[in-house]
């Protein structure tokens, strides 16, 4: 098997006959897709058996645990092709791209994987221009090249569909970590940066679809952006940064960014008492790295005085300061 397409799907019908076509319309030889319905109460899984009916290349599965992580890994599990595909049902998927991917997997194998840009938009395809900045350039950078760089800037992260993987690379990385409600994309892309061969292709794959009006997107919007990021530092970036060997670079950057979140949590919790015990919870999930004296005394002093000048301090010269050290 050439390719396994991988498709999540919650509550979907409306678009399962229409990621179904965009795969097609790939014009693929040899592929699988595996539609995995995440406990949807609309008729999404009769319309994935539907097509399985009448296309043998399509299988479905059924994933109880609810979240992006664990249906992820539920196709992961099922998946015979050489090379994976995560397609997120909602989005679409531009002319070719999928082969372009393909194509540089297949002449170049020491590259682990490879991805592309992604285009953001609440329309499709057919009605969002297309940017005119691609140049089909095939970027190849020594690791941890790109694992630094989306480390640093989330802006410079894209979705799962913008990227083409051998399947081996799930064996060294592992899968999609399940703990985790948000963001479990951003720490595989991060691991896979750190530790494979990956290239950049210089193409539009995708398109995001956004839903302004989803729980996910609601959610993100009232939460505090630091609140977001923690457990993904704490239950994915935290381990690997004790558990493997990288470069110093990471280590300072890891440092760095993990104490300016666990400053910005605190003045956000209102309440005198709740500010410490929020701090001492904060502290306790990250014992394993031993923060310094220096850090966690004016961690209490943020918690008792929680301003932005003294939050200001605090990461623009106290915490570059510890972590130099």
């Amino acid at each position: 098997m050439k390719l396994s397409v991988i498709i999540p799907a919650y509550n979907a019908s409306r678009f399962i006959t229409k990621s179904y076509n965009s795969i097609l319309n790939q014009n693929i030889e040899n592929f699988e897709i595996i539609y995995v319905d995440n406990n949807s109460s609309d008729n999404t899984l009769e319309e994935i058996q539907k097509l399985s009916e009448t296309d043998n290349r399509v299988s479905w599965y059924v994933q109880k645990t609810q979240g992006a992580g664990p249906t992820r890994n539920k196709g992961l599990e099922h998946a015979k092709g050489n090379y994976l595909y995560f397609f997120d049902v909602d989005d679409e998927i531009y002319p070719n791209a999928l082969n372009k991917m393909i194509h540089v997997l297949d002449h170049h194998p020491d590259i682990e994987a490879v991805f592309g840009k992604m285009m953001k938009s609440d329309k499709g395809i057919s009605e969002t221009p297309k940017p005119l900045d691609e140049t089909d350039q095939l970027i190849i950078k020594p690791r941890p090249f790109w694992g630094l760089q989306w480390f640093s800037s989330l802006k410079t992260v894209v979705g799962p569909p913008a990227f083409l993987y051998r399947k081996e690379v799930f064996d060294k990385i592992g899968g999609y970590n399940e703990a985790l409600r948000i963001g479990q994309d951003t720490a595989v892309d991060i691991k896979l940066g750190m530790t494979c061969n990956v290239a950049f292709l210089d193409t539009y794959i995708y398109l995001y679809f956004k839903h302004t009006t989803s729980t996910i997107e609601q959610f993100k919007e009232k939460t505090p952006r630091a609140s977001l990021q923690w457990p993904r530092f704490v239950k994915e970036h935290l381990p690997f940064y004790l558990e493997n060997k990288h470069e110093i670079e990471f280590g300072e950057k890891f440092r760095r960014q993990l104490y300016h979140i666990l400053g910005k949590q605190i003045i956000h919790k209102k309440g005198l008492t709740k500010r410490f015990a929020f701090k001492n919870q904060l502290l306790s999930e990250i014992k394993s790295i031993k923060p310094p004296l220096l850090l966690r005394i004016y961690l209490s002093f943020l918690a008792l005085f929680p301003f932005s000048s003294v939050l200001k301090f605090y990461s623009y010269y106290l915490v570059p300061y510890i972590v130099k050290k």
